[in-house]
């Protein structure tokens, strides 16, 4: 983690350079001071101790500040501005030369010595203020120049290592060692160069020794992986190890005047291969090992050698398996070397799994401090941090040693960023003589400047074993706060960086997260900063902790997701309330805001309470503070912390408006930027396989807790504002005329375009509700979403109307277009038209709105929209509206949207009456014309006359469709036989009604005349069958009122109705024809298709109560009386009346006609068994069943009793012989004519 530290530059005391034996070479005397050019410090130091500590010193690199007192001049290092032609052995090719800083006994300012690498040329300056004042080309003059003789073809210089002081040593690539002297022996300037070498080369010398060497590349041939300057021994005398990647060692005794000669010479390779077998390379051989890099191991890593009087070198090793360079195995080997023995102490595996260079792309690099127990291994871009400690031998690291799980040492990873511009140019070690006592390192970064990491000391446990870890939480604070910081080198966001458990990360980034929301991060002051700088801070961190994770390209739990959504939608919504604080406390001054005011009245269950009361403002930025995790509290609360004012006076009325509308802007700040950051943030949060509508989730509710912006009590208390709203700009519109009560139009107008907003997140509300409540299973919480929904889609209608009516009709236009409430646009559409004055909507509706640029024509293209986005809804809805408010004629006017306006209608059978009229004028379908009349008179028409009416239109569209098109003339002749029977049943009522008309004339009213009609044809059953009476004033009452009277009740009618009195009123029409007519309407039902069994008892029935309407047993009497006599009164019977007109009848038609009736044969024959008794009663209601089942069989009982007693029998064979026999007369009259069949 990366904290602010305050720069400050740091003196040292003079302090001579001290070598081992404490001799010494005079080094610069200048005082050290820091550069003027460095901007800042950054330190690395999470709470875990030992981890790295980091500070960048910002620096120009063309501009260097002499450090010499009394000198303040600056002097510029500019390369030339073009190529030059020069001999001092630097080419033009821009090949970079090596360069290293030696100590100057004669001048504070130290000198510099250069070698070009691939010439070996040498120039050499005893104060690098004169390399710096003049431009290379030109120091021929100035610097003393040498050169490296002896370079091989190809050969060039790859290392250069200040070895002071016995000299520069430089490694070129074919693996040899120069050695470069500035010093003669006199003590005088100069440059000397020779490469090292071993007695044996220089025993084999000699001319074919030469050629051989030459040739055949000699034993000085060989992969040098590192060069390294050991202690001093003796004034001028320095250590020089050469490591190889064979492993092989070299320890040299170097003099800056004497020469140089090679101590020992070590293979280690043996002994390193077999310290590796049991650490993750078993099966390794020697030639599967390479050393990349040494470094000497300090007193403090060597203090066992201490005691011993052997020489001995001690050293860290860096190696790798040579097969397979790319992989992430490295190992740090710690190796004692003396003349006795080579002994391994220590083997540390190096974890590269979040280096992205791999081992074959660069060398790796490693520093080990004086100080401390640190090394710092380079690769690449990359810094490595490997704590030193010696581990002692406890009991407890015996136990994990045996349990298989021995603790690794300390390790951590600084990755800078990817680029050349971030590449390390250099790094060294930095040792403090001024009581600095931590492992520091220094890294030159190109194009950023010097960056110093100083590892922190690190705790241990009882038993001595290091506790430093780094935790997911270390990294993923050091990535959040600064991973994105302008100008950071370090790259703090890689994929790599977070080598945890899917569940340790997901538990750091909610407890981040908490800290964040209740402002207790460290990294972010709550105090001296203002406001608004603290929640953008807070938001910046969350929305880059959300970025970091989506980069890991992890499978997070969804719930850490919705957590971390949730959480940036309340800092969102802070953040658009405080804009709104800070508007009203600029308007107000030191006045107290509503928001204070919401706040004040907050129970301190819902916020935290601040430590000064007193201070109004304190307590509002303690809330935005330390209560965004639970800020959902503060949506009831601003409803109810408006406060009623008393009176009806300008100044309260101003008052009331300014608080509610500062609630309403409150109420909309939080909820709208809640559901608009959801909506637009939502994939950025892990979500993206989710799915919002304005910021709802369409669904996957089962698994997730209450949602924050719709929980029950903000959603109530959030309608109950906007009703407010509504009421309160709905009574002032009606007062604007009374200045003395109404407030500032201004305000009225701010409100009212306000309910807008609220009327949209309360549909939000409500949606997120209901969906919420639906998915839990739980049946008290699904029965509260049925209820929510109900009483939403009820208010919203009556808010939306209400909306219309404060001046926001467009708007009340667009929610209801939004919510696709089509019933609610459908008036609000009428509403639009009357206040344009487009009285006349058929007529704009009937033509192309397209060419329309005036009101009319935007109504036009509006229900042109609505037609092609909501279709049917919005048919239904619009033409519903128009028929209910008797404007039907709108609907065939609308000749472009004619597919609707058909199914539209052809949907609900209620709509018949206008459907045939459409079917003919709008889709000219004569046929479907005619089946929907014939549908509407026969199965929903109730009145006699429209009845009549529809049949005919039925008849005559049907002719039209026969004329039209061609049809089957079967059917076709079928459908018209099923149109005139009907019509011929409308005739046979006509028939009674006018029968009984005369009855009704001297009654008051409707009522009067159904009574009148009961009392006078109901007397025949009135006193034994009740029944039977009760469904004959059924039938009368239609007849009377003009109503349809069906088949069945026709029939009951005609048989039941008691004619007796008829010849008073002069009308006999219908007298003795009324039970043939019974029959005719049995045959005109078409019950004969339908129901068989049905039909059959029901002529069963008609003859039955047509022979018990006379008093045969009166008849047996008859015998007694005169033969003309007995005639008459046979004639006079209902049964030879009826015998006569259908004997008629059959003489009329055809013999094998269906339409013959049926005759009985004998009497018996018309009693009716139960089953037929039954399929008689059951076309009546249950209630009545039973009793008329009861009047049925009684009607039995008397057939019976006039089969016995009246000779039934016997007169039905008479009267049949005499009803034939007057058919056959040629002077009988027509009787069917006469009845007139065609009604």
């Amino acid at each position: 983690m990366f904290v602010p530290k305050a720069a400050g530059s740091q003196s040292h005391p003079k302090r001579r350079h001290r070598t081992v034996s404490d001799e010494s070479v005079k080094p610069p005397k200048a005082k050290r001071q820091r550069s003027a050019l460095r901007l800042e410090n950054v330190e690395l130091h999470p709470d875990a101790a030992g981890e790295a500590q980091l500070e960048s010193a910002l620096a120009e690199t063309n501009q260097i500040t002499t450090d010499k007192a009394g000198i303040g001049k600056q002097i510029a290092i500019r390369g030339p501005k073009k190529a030059e032609q020069r001999d001092d052995g630097f080419d033009g090719a821009g090949v970079i030369p090596h360069g290293v800083l030696l100590s100057n006994a004669t001048s504070g300012a130290p000198g510099l010595l250069v070698v070009v690498p691939s010439t070996g040329k040498i120039i050499y300056w005893e104060n690098v203020s004169s390399a710096a004042s003049l431009g290379i080309p030109r120091q021929k003059q100035n610097g003393l120049q040498g050169s490296i003789s002896g370079l091989l073809s190809g050969e060039h210089a790859t290392d250069i290592l200040n070895g002071e002081p016995s000299g520069v040593f430089v490694t070129f690539s074919t693996g040899r060692v120069a050695h470069v002297a500035v010093r003669d022996s006199q003590g005088k300037p100069t440059v000397m160069a020779h490469f090292l070498k071993s007695r044996a080369n220089q025993s084999s010398g000699g001319l074919l020794g030469g050629i051989k060497s030459v040739l055949g590349g000699g034993s000085w041939r060989k992969d040098v992986a590192a060069t390294r300057a050991g202690g001093s021994h003796q004034r001028g005398q320095r250590d020089i190890m050469i490591a190889t990647s064979a492993g092989l060692i070299e320890i040299w005794d170097t003099h800056w005047n004497s020469g140089s000669v090679m101590k020992k010479q070590f293979d280690v390779k043996k002994d390193v291969c077999s310290s590796l077998g049991t650490d993750g390379m078993d099966g390794a051989s020697e030639q599967d090992v390479a050393v990349l890099d040494a470094a000497y191991a300090t007193a403090e890593h060597a203090q066992d050698l201490a005691a011993s009087e052997e020489e001995s070198w001690s050293m860290f090793l860096v190696v790798a398996s040579s097969r397979s360079m790319d992989s992430k195995r490295l190992y740090v080997v710690q190796i004692t070397l003396s003349a006795s023995e080579t002994r391994i102490l220590s083997t540390r595996p190096v974890d590269l799994h979040n280096i992205p260079t791999a081992l074959g792309d660069s060398r790796p690099r490693m520093l080990v401090p004086r100080v401390g127990d640190t090394a710092f291994i380079i690769i690449g871009q990359s810094v490595i941090l490997m704590s030193l400690a010696p581990v002692e031998e406890t009991p407890d690291l015996q136990l994990l040693n045996d349990t298989g799980q021995p603790p690794s040492p300390f390790q951590d990873s600084i990755n800078f960023r990817a680029g050349r511009e971030y590449e390390i140019l250099g790094a060294g070690v930095e040792d403090r003589r001024d009581g600095g006592s931590y492992p520091t390192c220094l890294a030159m970064v190109r194009e950023f400047g010097v960056i110093r990491i100083t590892a922190l000391p690190r705790s241990r446990m009882e038993s001595g074993i290091e506790d430093a870890k780094i935790t997911a939480k270390d990294k993923l604070e050091q990535a959040v706060f600064y991973g994105s910081m302008r100008g950071n080198p370090l790259n703090l966001v890689s994929q790599d960086g977070l080598d945890f458990p899917a569940q340790e990360i997901e538990e750091a980034a909610l407890e981040i997260c908490g800290e964040l929301l209740q402002s207790k991060s460290k990294f972010i002051p709550s105090a001296a900063i203002p406001l608004e700088q603290n929640l953008r801070s807070r938001a910046k961190a969350l929305d880059d902790l959300a970025s970091l994770l989506m980069r890991q390209r992890r499978h997070f739990d969804r719930m850490v997701w919705w957590e971390l959504l949730w959480s940036a939608e309340k800092l969102a919504a802070q953040r658009a309330m405080w804009k709104i604080e800070e508007g009203c406390r600029k308007g107000t001054g030191k006045k107290t805001t509503f928001l204070a005011q919401v706040v004040g009245s907050m129970s301190e269950k819902f916020r935290t309470a601040s430590d000064d009361q007193d201070n109004v403002d304190d307590h509002v930025r303690h809330w935005f503070l330390y209560d965004t995790y639970r800020m959902e509290h503060v949506v009831p609360w601003i409803y109810n912390a408006i406060k009623a004012q008393k009176g009806k006076s300008s100044r309260q009325a101003q008052k009331m408006s300014g608080e509610i509308l500062n609630a309403s802007e409150l109420s909309l700040a939080i909820l709208e930027t809640a559901f608009q950051y959801r909506d637009g943030n939502a994939t950025r949060f892990g979500l993206d396989e989710e799915y919002f509508e304005d910021g709802v989730l369409s669904a996957g509710y089962e698994s997730l807790p209450e949602f924050w912006t719709s929980q029950s009590m903000s959603y109530v208390e959030t309608s109950n504002l906007l009703d407010l709203q509504l009421d309160i700009c709905r009574a002032w519109v009606q007062k604007m005329g009374l200045a003395s009560e109404a407030p500032d139009n201004e305000i009225l107008r701010k409100i009212a375009r306000n309910c807008t907003g609220q009327i949209r997140v309360l549909g939000q509300m409500h949606l997120e509700r209901v969906r919420w409540l639906s998915a839990q299973g739980d049946p008290g919480l699904m029965d509260e979403g049925f209820a929510i929904e109900e009483a939403h889609t009820r208010q919203r209608k009556w808010h939306l109307f209400k909306l219309a009516g404060i001046g926001q009709l467009g708007d009340a236009i667009s929610l209801a277009e939004k919510f696709r409430d089509m019933t609610v646009l459908a008036e609000l559409i009428v509403e639009l038209q009357d206040q344009t004055k487009c009285h006349n909507l058929a007529h704009i509706l009937s033509k192309q709105p397209d060419t329309a640029d005036n009101a009319p024509g935007d109504i036009g293209r509006k229900f042109v929209h609505y037609f092609e986005n909501f279709g049917e809804a919005w048919a239904d809805a619009f033409f519903t509206r128009q028929i209910s408010m008797g404007q039907s004629g709108t609907l065939f006017a609308m000749k472009n949207f004619q597919p609707f306006v058909t199914q539209f209608l052809r949907k609900d059978p209620a709509y018949s009456r206008l459907r045939w009229i459409n079917d003919v004028v709008g889709e000219h379908d004569y046929d479907a014309a005619s089946k929907t009349l014939k549908n509407l008179a026969t199965e929903g028409e109730t009145d006699i006359w429209c009845h009549h009416v529809q049949l005919s239109l039925s008849k005559l569209t049907r002719l039209a469709s026969c004329e039209k098109g061609r049809t089957d003339e079967t059917v076709f002749q079928d459908d018209i036989k099923h149109l005139e029977n009907c019509a011929d049943m409308d005739g046979v009522q006509e028939v009674i009604h006018a029968h009984i008309l005369p009855v009704l004339q001297g009654a008051i009213d409707q009522k009067a005349e159904i009574e009148l009609a009961i009392d006078c044809f109901g007397k025949t059953v009135a006193e034994d069958r009740p029944s039977l009476h009760e469904v004959l004033g059924d039938a009368l009452t239609k007849v009377v009122t003009r109503q349809i009277v069906d088949p069945d009740q026709l029939v009951d009618l005609l048989t039941l109705i008691d004619l007796s009195q008829v010849a008073s009123y002069g009308d006999n029409e219908l007298s003795g024809q009324e039970f043939f007519l019974a029959l005719r309407v049995i045959q005109l039902s078409g019950y004969r298709q339908k129901d068989p069994l049905y039909h059959s008892a029901l002529q069963k029935l008609v003859w039955r109560r047509c022979m018990i309407r006379d008093n045969w047993d009166a008849r047996g009497k008859a015998d007694e009386t005169s033969a003309d006599e007995a005639e008459i009164s046979e004639q006079d019977t209902a049964l030879f009346q009826t015998l006569t007109h259908c004997l008629g009848e059959e003489k009329h038609s055809d013999e094998s006609s269906q339409s013959a009736f049926y005759i009985p044969r004998t009497a018996s024959e018309l009693l009716l068994s139960k089953s037929e008794s039954d399929v008689l009663v059951s076309r009546f209601r249950p209630e009545q069943q039973i009793r008329i089942a009861r009047d049925l069989d009684l009607e039995n009982e008397i057939l019976c009793q006039y089969l016995g007693e009246g000779k039934l029998e016997f007169w039905l064979k008479n009267l049949m012989a005499s009803a034939r026999g007057a058919v056959a007369s040629p002077d009988s009259p027509g009787a069917v004519e006469d009845s007139g069949g065609d009604q």
